[in-house]
C-alpha cells in the first residue's frame, strides 16, 4: 500500500458481505472503513483522519438507505463518488439515484473480480485507481 492508496468507506448491514468488501479491497491495496449501517457510516466519515474517495454502499439498509448516506455525504463532499451495491438493481429508488445522480451500480451477487473492476472505474473518475 502507498500513500496514494485510495480511501473506501464501504457499507451494509449485512456482517459477511461488509467483512468480503473489507478482506478483498485491503488485499487489492485500498484503505478501507467498514461500516454496517447508515449512521454507522456517516460517523466513520466524519471521524476519518483520511480523504475518503469512494462510498461504496449498500442500497438498502435499516436506518438510512445507501441513497439517503451518498446524499449526505456529497453535501460536504461533491466530488466523492459513489457506488451503490444492491439485490434490487430493478427499483425505482436505485435507478433513479443511478441514472440521474451518475452513482454506478454494481448488483447482487457480485464477483470478486467484478467489484474490483467496478471500483477501480470509479476511482478512475478521480484519477486514482
Amino acid at each position: 500500500m502507498t500513500d496514494t492508496a485510495a480511501t473506501i468507506l464501504a457499507v451494509d448491514d449485512d456482517g459477511s458481505v461488509l467483512g468480503l468488501l473489507g478482506d478483498v479491497l485491503r488485499q487489492a491495496g485500498y484503505r478501507v472503513l467498514l461500516a454496517d449501517g447508515g449512521w454507522s457510516a456517516i460517523q466513520a466519515y466524519e471521524k476519518s483522519e483520511e480523504r475518503v474517495h469512494l462510498l461504496l454502499t449498500d442500497v438498502i439498509m435499516p436506518d438510512l438507505t445507501g441513497p439517503v448516506v451518498a446524499e449526505r455525504l456529497r453535501a460536504r463532499q461533491p466530488d466523492l463518488q459513489v457506488l451503490f451495491i444492491s439485490g434490487f438493481h430493478d427499483a425505482e429508488l436505485v435507478q433513479r439515484f443511478v441514472t440521474r445522480k451518475g452513482f454506478a451500480l454494481l448488483p447482487k451477487p457480485f464477483t470478486v473480480d467484478g467489484l474490483l473492476r467496478v471500483v477501480r472505474e470509479s476511482l478512475t473518475a478521480v484519477g486514482l485507481s
